[in-house]
């Protein structure tokens, strides 16, 4: 007979993030696709020119989408085309945080759509390795704790796995989630004289071990 404690180890920590996620749309309408094309083209620009004004503050920017579709309504019982919308998503990764505020409020000026920010943590994060090495003491706590209660020894480790990790491969183990609202929804019309404050959320790290633990039957 196999003698094992299966217990679950759980720790968590609150964490600063390292980057800000922000998602910048350029549009226009047009009558044709080539003006819809033509007037996003213009935003587009503006919207480059203000990210290149805060480039120290930015780590990284990608083009996620480009779309050129037609608009449409419905008119006794059909769709009529009354023109075309094109648009660009910029995903915009901002790591210098004093320069967040400013910056969206720049995007809108330029009359741009901005969702955001999102908060992240870097996986190489140290705080990520705290975590779990937390969650592994609290894992042996727990054993400790039930093999007292039943009189036994608790012993080496038989073996460790990350929560679904023997099911489910791919889980890590840790997870992410805000601990403050971090986002949001502006767009040209929502623009202020004032600059909106914009500060970084704490984000909340949490991470699981199962372990699995030997133990020695109580002395005769």
């Amino acid at each position: 007979m196999k003698r094992e404690i299966v217990v679950q180890g759980r720790a968590e920590a609150r964490v600063a993030p390292d980057r800000a996620l922000v998602l910048v749309t350029a549009e226009a309408d047009g009558g044709s696709r080539d003006d819809a094309y033509r007037a996003a083209t213009t935003t587009a620009g503006a919207v480059d020119a203000v990210l290149a004004n805060h480039a120290s503050a930015i780590g990284r920017t990608a083009s996620e989408a480009l779309v050129v579709a037609p608009l449409t309504r419905w008119r006794k019982g059909e769709q009529i085309r009354t023109g075309w919308r094109a648009s660009r998503v910029t995903r915009v990764e901002i790591t210098g945080f004093t320069d967040v505020g400013p910056l969206l409020a720049e995007l809108v000026g330029a009359d741009a759509s901005v969702v955001g920010p999102t908060w992240l943590v870097d996986e190489d994060n140290a705080a990520y390795d705290e975590v779990r090495a937390a969650a592994a003491a609290d894992a042996r706590r727990r054993a400790d704790a039930y093999a007292a209660g039943l009189g036994l020894t608790v012993g080496g480790v038989n073996w460790v796995a990350e929560p679904g990790l023997r099911s489910t491969p791919g889980y890590d183990g840790v997870t992410t989630r805000f601990s403050a609202e971090g986002g949001l929804a502006l767009s040209a019309q929502s623009l202020d004289e004032d600059v909106i404050d914009v500060r970084p959320a704490d984000l909340d790290i949490t991470a699981q071990v199962e372990v699995s633990f030997h133990f020695d039957p109580p002395s005769a």
